[in-house]
């Protein structure tokens, strides 16, 4: 969020306050700590050694996103920098997201039913946020069909915490403003976000899991949905085993050994 608001045009650096005090209805003491959070100092120095920092963090967050994603789906982080260039092309991708989101509600702000509108357009903007930012991060080795499940359970979670944090935000916001000030605040946004990051990891493991569940069920709704097979073992599972006419495997064959001969041994004569 500091990121986003430290790239923000010239004329729109109240970018992310603003969202904050329209979202969560903030009045007075609330909304004067909120948006002193996210004002900007005047000198161009600090601001380029600021800026320097918020990418340098913003990176370091989606590295560790990274991390979590290749755990879930059981792989190994490849050799070479370039798990790091996507680890920057999804924190692209993350502001991009956020910007496609608060665009898409500032569309349909003046609209009969905006509400209803906007969380239908939220819900898709982070459908494909959650679907496309996994795929970067996981160094597009798994196929974005698969990551399917894990754009949507992640939109579903993260828009339902949206709409039950309108409830209960603004009071919690408002009574930390008033017994910590600016600190209140602080802590009310990371706790904010604390319970998105839980839903990103459960929505995660459980996209995960259903990716590679043996189960019947799971097998049948995937070959619907056409997402694919569960992934591979990094590690090397072994040859693949030889499959009959009916895709069922055949146990105690396997493939002769390149080089092998064919030729059966003459009989002694």
């Amino acid at each position: 969020m500091l990121l986003a608001a430290a790239l923000a045009p010239a004329d729109r650096r109240d970018l992310v306050s603003s969202g904050l005090i329209r979202r969560f209805r903030l009045t007075d003491d609330a909304a004067d700590a909120v948006s002193t959070l996210f004002a900007h100092p005047a000198g161009s120095a600090v601001g380029l050694l600021s800026g320097f920092l918020l990418v340098f963090s913003g990176v370091s967050l989606t590295r560790r996103m990274q991390r979590m994603y290749l755990q879930a789906w059981g792989l190994t982080r490849p050799p070479g920098i370039g798990h790091a260039v996507h680890a920057v092309l999804g924190l692209t991708a993350l502001l991009l997201g956020i910007g496609l989101t608060y665009s898409a509600r500032a569309l349909v702000a003046s609209l009969p039913r905006a509400g209803i509108l906007a969380v239908v357009l939220s819900a898709g903007a982070g459908f494909l946020l959650w679907t496309c930012l996994p795929w970067l991060l996981l160094d597009r080795r798994v196929a974005w069909r698969r990551l399917v499940p894990t754009g949507a359970l992640t939109a579903v979670g993260t828009t339902l915490y949206g709409i039950v944090s309108t409830v209960y935000m603004p009071r919690l916001l408002e009574t930390y403003s008033d017994r910590y000030g600016l600190f209140g605040v602080t802590l009310a946004l990371v706790g904010w976000l604390l319970a998105v990051a839980v839903i990103v990891v459960v929505a995660t493991t459980v996209a995960a899991e259903f990716d590679r569940a043996p189960d019947p069920w799971a097998r049948r709704t995937r070959r619907r949905l056409r997402i694919g097979p569960a992934v591979d073992d990094p590690a090397g599972a072994g040859p693949t085993p030889t499959r009959g006419a009916d895709d069922s495997p055949v146990v105690g064959r396997s493939e002769p050994a390149a080089g092998a001969s064919r030729m059966r041994p003459e009989a002694p004569g």
